[in-house]
C-alpha cells in the first residue's frame, strides 16, 4: 500500500463524524464537550466510524469512545513490521481456567510477543453479578481482549493512546439504573 493511500486512509473529517452521530441518534445525547472529544479522538488517530473502527456510546452520564479491535491488527499491517500472529484459547468457564493467548510476531524481534488476557479478570457482568449478553461469548470476547491488548503492547509506538475496545470497557447494564 502506498503512503498517499495509507495517508488517504486515516483522513476523517468533522463532517462525516457528525454525520455518524446524527444517523445513530446520538447527536443531541451528547454535550459539546462529548463531542469534540470525539472528533478530537477519530481524527487523532484516523477513526472512521463507517467502518466500524471507531464507536460512541453514551448509557446515563457514562460516554465511552470504542476502538474497533480490528483496527489494531490493521494498523500493525500497516507497520510493515507484522511477520504473522495467531490467537487461542484453552480452559473454560465451568473449570474456571479461561484463558486466550495471543502470540505475534514482528519482523524486527528475534522473538514472538506473547500475551495472555484471563477470563476472569476481564468479564463483564452486571450490577446483579449476572455475565452480561456479549459475555455469553466467552471464549470469542477473551479472545478479542487478547488480541486488542496484545497489539497495543506490541505495537506500542502506532498504537498507543487510542481507545480501548468495547471488550474491555464495562458494558451499559453495568450503568442502567
Amino acid at each position: 500500500m502506498s503512503k498517499e493511500l495509507a495517508k488517504q486512509e486515516l483522513n476523517v473529517s468533522k463532517e462525516t463524524l457528525i454525520k455518524h452521530l446524527d444517523t445513530l441518534g446520538l447527536a443531541s445525547q451528547l454535550t459539546p464537550q462529548e463531542k469534540e472529544n470525539y472528533f478530537e479522538i477519530a481524527m487523532l488517530y484516523g477513526l472512521n466510524p463507517f467502518k466500524r473502527e471507531i464507536y460512541v456510546s453514551k448509557y446515563g452520564n457514562q460516554m465511552s469512545i470504542i476502538t474497533g479491535y480490528e483496527v489494531y491488527i490493521k494498523r500493525a499491517e500497516r507497520t510493515g513490521m507484522l511477520d504473522g500472529w495467531s490467537a487461542t484459547t484453552s480452559g473454560s468457564v465451568a473449570t474456571g481456567d479461561l484463558k486466550a493467548t495471543v502470540t505475534i510476531y514482528r519482523k524486527d524481534r528475534s522473538h514472538p510477543f506473547v500475551w495472555e488476557a484471563l477470563y476472569e479478570e476481564c468479564v463483564q457482568k452486571t450490577r446483579e453479578g449476572k455475565v452480561t449478553k456479549f459475555w455469553e461469548k466467552a471464549a470469542f470476547m477473551t479472545k478479542k481482549v487478547a488480541i486488542s491488548q496484545g497489539f497495543r503492547l506490541c505495537f506500542s509506538d502506532e498504537l498507543a493512546g487510542m481507545p480501548y475496545t468495547a471488550d474491555e470497557m464495562p458494558d451499559k447494564e453495568v450503568y442502567e439504573d
